[in-house]
């Protein structure tokens, strides 16, 4: 049976917000959200998963990536969506590991760049950094209560999120051969 939301823990507060950004693939119809951790990469070691949306996670429960498989054109457009204005540096680990979520409610602005998962009608209590672009609400007992996701760029091919990612760690952008534009 799918629980309602994940389970988070959250530690004591940390200085450094890890690196995070949406890229929509636009050939897939897919949302990418990357989380690059500084002078490290985790491995996949576990999910947390509905029908549509896909969590991955390393093996201390730390989020490295957001994989959404529902077309934008199918995300609710919600008048006045309104990213919080404060969130807490902290820690946040997922304390779930190979479950089944019930599928959030999704909604986006007009624009199509900022994005919410709402999981739960309980209130959010506490607002916290899971990375740069993204914002995990809590509610009081610790669950997830919804997800904020913003500043989504297209992607065509992967070479949005490929750059990003070589930007994050300071590495040179050298597009492989399949990425680059012929004319």
């Amino acid at each position: 049976m799918p629980i309602k939301a994940p389970k988070i823990r959250v530690n004591a507060p940390t200085g450094i917000i890890p690196h995070g950004r949406g890229f929509y693939q636009l050939e897939e119809e897919e949302l990418y959200l990357a989380v690059e951790y500084p002078d490290e990469r985790p491995r996949f070691f576990s999910y947390i998963e509905s029908k549509t949306l896909s969590f991955h996670l390393d093996r201390y429960g730390r989020l490295i990536f957001i994989e959404l498989a529902l077309p934008r054109r199918r995300w609710k457009i919600k008048e006045n969506l309104v990213i919080p204005e404060r969130a807490e540096s902290a820690d946040l680990r997922f304390l779930d590991f190979r479950r089944n979520v019930k599928s959030p409610a999704i909604y986006c602005d007009e624009t199509h760049e900022n994005l919410m998962f709402r999981f739960g009608r309980g209130p959010a209590v506490s607002n916290y950094y899971l990375a740069q672009n993204l914002i995990a609400q809590l509610d009081n007992s610790g669950f997830l209560a919804a997800l904020w996701i913003s500043d989504i760029v297209d992607d065509l091919a992967g070479r949005e999120i490929f750059t990003w990612r070589k930007q994050v760690h300071g590495e040179p952008i050298v597009l492989p051969p399949h990425m680059i534009k012929l004319p």
